[in-house]
């Protein structure tokens, strides 16, 4: 028996021996199957780098070109606000001038109407009379006399009653 024994437990020990063999070879493939894994891993992670770094090769020069479009475009809308700005600097400006050639023009016209009217009313003194007469209301009717009597048909009546220069008519007659 202790033959059987021993033969048992050598067969054990020899299983046992499988086992541990069979576990390290386990092991061993497990350990190779991760390492092929990572390096996979990093392989993708190495092509990943490589495209993006391939990648940016194309997109550095169109961002750079697209930095100096924005630049150029706010460069051309500052110039173009400059020239707006003057361009309405000299519109307000010619206003002016023609504003203020439009008053000398206007009291040059109003001097020249002033002194020919002067020299109407110098040639004409009744005249003033007349004009007088006209600017007041159509309600009030005033007969006009010359003030030294000259030219009036009832010249000695009003010198020897001190009469007025205005004497008021009788009721309103539609003129």
């Amino acid at each position: 028996m202790k033959k059987q024994e021993n033969e048992r437990l050598t067969v054990e020990v020899e299983v046992k021996q499988k086992e541990v063999k069979t576990a390290e070879l386990e092991a061993e493939a497990e350990k190779a199957r991760l390492v092929k894994q990572a390096e996979a891993q990093a392989q993708v992670v190495v092509l990943q780098a490589k495209a993006q770094s391939d990648a940016m090769q194309f997109t550095l020069p169109l961002k750079q070109k697209q930095i100096e479009q924005t630049r150029l475009e706010a460069e051309a809308r500052a110039q173009a606000k400059v020239i707006d700005s003057k361009a309405e600097l000299e519109r307000r400006k010619l206003l002016n001038l023609a504003e203020g050639d439009r008053v000398e023009v206007l009291s040059k016209a109003d001097a020249q109407k002033l002194r020919l009217e002067a020299g109407v009313l110098k040639e004409n003194p009744l005249l003033l009379q007349k004009i007088i007469a006209d600017k007041l209301s159509d309600k009030v009717q005033i007969m006009m006399v010359p003030s030294d009597g000259k030219y009036f048909f009832a010249n000695d009546l009003l010198r020897g009653a001190a009469a007025p220069t205005v004497i008021p008519a009788d009721p309103p007659n539609s003129q």
